[in-house]
């Protein structure tokens, strides 16, 4: 043996039998901080705060499934959902809603002003137990009118609400804004009604223009044409074509009817609101 083996031999400390076996017997040595201090016990039924672990069992469930039992539940899954598919393929696909294909207008057809959008005054429902006066319903006759200024028809709104007495202000107010929101929202539906029948004789028209074309077509491809029937087809098409243009560029004005009647009703409400 070297010098070298001989000496690192030296340092390595030897247990006889009995003290190794009885180190064995001891059991688990109690487990130590780096300060010295005994760890405490964990109480039962002791819960750690905060979410549980991912792919932690929930409680009381049953013992987790073999990996040849959780392969063959997942196989089953999604052959039952190929299955769904394939019996229908566009079940997940949604129709578009329904709308009205009349209304030939860019903006939103919104068919009713509804209160809570403009009104933030008294409640509403004060205006049940209100006598309209002589007074207030031919103010309302007034302001509702459009070709009264916007601006005329609220001072109107502003003086009365104004001389009223305290203690009848905020009932006849609402009693006030309800029947002029009445009044509109009536006009307001007139006016798109009258819109939707203005876009299906549009569609009409379009239609007959189309038909006309094609009759043009068939006289010019055949060979026993009349020229003057070609020559009134010509005629009544371009005619049909001006009225067309002419109600398509003045469609634009007739939709932003709608719209000025509910700028009005706001504007009506802002100063009822403001005179109180």
């Amino acid at each position: 043996m070297s010098a070298r083996r001989r000496l690192r031999s030296s340092f390595v400390p030897t247990l006889s039998a009995s003290a190794l076996a009885a180190f064995v017997l001891a059991g688990p040595l109690p487990a130590i901080a780096q300060d010295g201090a005994t760890p405490r016990a964990v109480p039962k039924d002791f819960v750690l705060p905060g979410p549980p672990p991912k792919g932690a069992p929930e409680t009381g469930a049953s013992a987790p499934q073999s990996a040849g039992e959780t392969a063959e539940g997942d196989q089953a899954k999604t052959q039952g959902r190929t299955a769904g598919a394939a019996e229908k393929p566009m079940a997940f696909a949604h129709g578009a809603e329904k709308g009205s294909t009349d209304w030939p207008c860019v903006q939103r057809r919104i068919d009713t002003i509804t209160p809570a959008t403009i009104w933030a005054g008294p409640d509403l429902a004060l205006a049940g137990g209100v006598e309209r006066s002589q007074e207030m319903r031919a103010l309302v006759d007034q302001v509702v009118v459009r070709r009264l200024p916007v601006d005329e028809a609220e001072a109107k709104v502003k003086d009365f609400v104004a001389s009223l007495p305290q203690e009848e202000r905020d009932a006849k107010a609402a009693a006030l804004f309800s029947d002029i929101l009445a009044r509109l929202n009536n006009e307001r539906s007139q006016v798109m009604s009258g819109i939707e029948r203005y876009g299906a004789k549009q569609r009409a028209m379009a239609a007959r223009l189309r038909e006309e074309s094609k009759k043009i077509n068939a006289l010019q491809r055949s060979p026993t044409n009349s020229p003057t029937d070609l020559d009134e087809a010509h005629q009544q098409i371009l005619w049909d074509t001006r009225v067309f243009d002419e109600r398509r560029k003045s469609l634009s004005y007739v939709c932003e009817v709608p719209t000025l009647i509910e700028q009005r009703a706001f504007a009506l409400g802002r100063a009822v609101q403001q005179a109180l």
